[in-house]
């Protein structure tokens, strides 16, 4: 086979693999999707590429695709989001971190394609049925001491309380205080957060409510 196409036949099957993993990242509306896998498996794939070119050239091989597994840890930080003590986009972290490692068995070919493939469908299983797996499982959430400010009375305060058991949260306690003279209070709560809570989707329904002022969490 042709050195050209053996290489077209790698980009193309990086690109599938990557896209695969990053389809599902993608539909789940995660911060790094279809475009970020693609790019990462593409990225790793050639790394191996050049870095076996430049074996016969008295280079070690090994030490480029070394240095892939340690660059992805610093795009893989880039994905993670705390607020407050919820922190989100491990599993994306790790898909990045996995892709990046489908792209190194690309790149080297042979039968390291089988390994790419298995891995992919490891990922993508991971992903999707694992995730129903955990929350049959009841995987225990999160917790956090929330302050809220909101102007005027209790029926801002119950709508409050709305979003937040829509959304699965439990409340343990609560404390309102009046912090300003006129109708600005806080509410301060502690909380149970359910896992995998989409934080920012909450917020940004809190954010819409009628006297809404901010929020800070611990």
């Amino acid at each position: 086979m042709p050195v050209q196409l053996e290489i077209l036949i790698k980009l193309l099957a990086a690109v599938v693999f990557g896209g695969i993993v990053g389809w599902q990242r993608e539909v789940r509306e995660r911060p790094a999707g279809l475009r970020t896998h693609v790019l990462v498996c593409v990225g790793a794939c050639v790394y191996t590429l050049a870095s076996v070119g430049f074996g016969g050239l008295g280079a070690d091989p090994g030490r480029v695709a070394a240095q892939v597994a340690t660059g992805m840890g610093f795009l893989g930080a880039g994905t993670i989001i705390r607020h407050g003590n919820v922190v989100r986009g491990l599993t994306t972290a790790a898909s990045l971190w996995a892709v990046a490692a489908v792209g190194l068995c690309v790149g080297l070919g042979g039968e390291t394609y089988w390994v790419a493939g298995l891995a992919t469908a490891v990922v993508l299983l991971t992903l999707t049925a694992l995730q129903r797996v955990e929350g049959k499982l009841g995987a225990h959430g999160s917790h956090a001491a929330c302050t809220f400010r909101l102007l005027a009375g209790p029926e801002q305060m119950a709508r409050v309380y709305e979003v937040l058991r829509a959304s699965g949260i439990s409340i343990d306690s609560f404390e309102i205080s009046q912090v300003e003279a006129g109708d600005i209070h806080e509410m301060h709560l502690a909380l149970r957060l359910p896992a995998g809570a989409d934080v920012p989707v909450i917020i940004a329904a809190l954010s819409q409510l009628p006297g809404f002022m901010g929020f800070q969490c611990e």
